[in-house]
């Protein structure tokens, strides 16, 4: 069994002997119980630190507050164009990529992949930032937050882990609209600070890597059905050592070759243990550009003298870090953008339900249209996961 898989059955049983615990804390919103159904353990957890910054901060975190909102705004702007576009792109081309995809430690058709203890550490910290950000802005404009805690999405057992404060809503709608748009902002455009925060985290990390890895080939992440490559008899795995005896070190090598060779033209890939010859199909985007139907990764090798100066848990250690940073970095981004979408009881559908009362002064006609785009992009998204599963 993977460590992946191991520190999923462990989390499972803690998460539930957990649960039983504070059984006393904990409320079932059933949906088809036993089969689905959302656990939420309500508590104080961090509302202290939620005052204690607001009261040490107010001005700049009110000012950083109505920032929020503008860039909550351009952020709902440019996830609702991507999701049309590829909407439209996925329906158009064979090759189209769904603009949405459920995130799960699950290898499966229509899901987006990330490994169990990245996956795990993620969405925690992600949800940590964006809800003690909404408690935040929501105590500096004296809006009393009633309890923080954990949820989770049950598909018979534990499996989406979620955070929550609960502002008091009655209070929140009767605050002006800025204040209760900083509030709602304030959980996505957090998330999208953190990433950026992963980001640097990942320059600083860089030397290091540098220092501990050689760059030894490029190794097949995944190598699609359909494509030239598993008709030539490579998989995933595979690591390429040289493209017609010329030796690649890294992705950049593979994709200056790849791109400066044409449709129809054979290629001699070696690994490790095998040679390949494959015949490159037309790009389905760009039929003038060649297509090798393959995602992949520089494949590093730890140094040694790095190992023996400091220790062989060392190289796998960082190794294993740069992979959290950088899914930290992509799921903030991603999750966050999700989080700004006009829809329903999402941040995006409650900054833009005000706008709709601001806009139509007829509270009926605001909500018609209100409704109208949430239900538009929830279709969108259907459209996406249904065409992930069965593509």
């Amino acid at each position: 069994m993977s460590i992946d898989g191991f520190a999923a059955i462990i989390f499972v049983i803690l998460l539930g002997l957990f649960l039983w615990k504070k059984r006393h804390n904990v409320e079932l919103q059933r949906a088809l119980f036993p089969i689905l159904y959302v656990v939420m353990y309500r508590s104080s957890f961090g509302l202290k630190s939620m005052d204690k910054l607001a009261q040490k901060f107010p001005r700049t975190l009110k000012f950083l507050g109505y920032v929020s909102i503008v860039l909550g705004f351009i952020g709902m702007a440019l996830i609702c164009y991507q999701l049309v576009i590829s909407t439209a792109d996925v329906f158009v081309s064979k090759e189209g990529v769904p603009g949405i995809q459920p995130v799960l430690p699950i290898e499966a058709k229509g899901v987006f992949f990330v490994p169990f203890l990245y996956w795990i550490l993620s969405i925690f910290l992600l949800a940590v930032v964006h809800e003690f950000s909404h408690g935040v802005l929501a105590r500096v404009h004296k809006i009393p937050v009633k309890s923080s805690g954990f949820a989770f999405l049950c598909l018979l057992l534990p499996v989406v882990p979620a955070a929550f404060v609960e502002p008091d809503e009655k209070v929140v709608k009767k605050r002006p609209y800025r204040q209760q748009l900083s509030v709602f902002a304030a959980g996505p455009i957090s998330n999208m600070f953190f990433a950026l925060a992963m980001l640097g985290v990942f320059v600083l990390l860089s030397p290091a890597l540098t220092a501990a890895f050689d760059s030894k080939g490029v190794e097949l992440v995944k190598v699609s059905e359909d494509g030239p490559a598993f008709a030539a008899g490579l998989r995933d795995g595979d690591i390429i050592a040289s493209l017609n005896d010329a030796q690649i070190t890294a992705v950049e090598n593979m994709t200056k070759i790849l791109n400066s060779s044409a449709p129809g033209e054979q290629l001699t890939i070696n690994t490790a243990n095998s040679s390949f010859t494959v015949t490159l199909a037309a790009n389905p985007k760009n039929e003038s550009k060649a297509f090798l139907g393959v995602q992949t990764r520089t494949h590093l090798v730890a140094k040694e003298e790095f190992a023996a100066k400091y220790g062989s848990w060392l190289p796998p250690f960082l190794k294993w870090f740069a992979g959290l940073i950088f899914w930290l970095f992509m799921l903030n981004i991603g999750i966050g953008l999700f989080n700004l979408l006009p829809i329903g009881p999402l941040d995006g559908g409650r900054m833009f339900q005000l706008v709709c009362f601001k806009v139509f002064k007829n509270k009926v006609t605001a909500l018609k249209v209100w409704g109208f785009v949430s239900v538009f992009f929830i279709v969108l998204i259907l459209a996406n996961l249904l065409i992930g599963f069965v593509r």
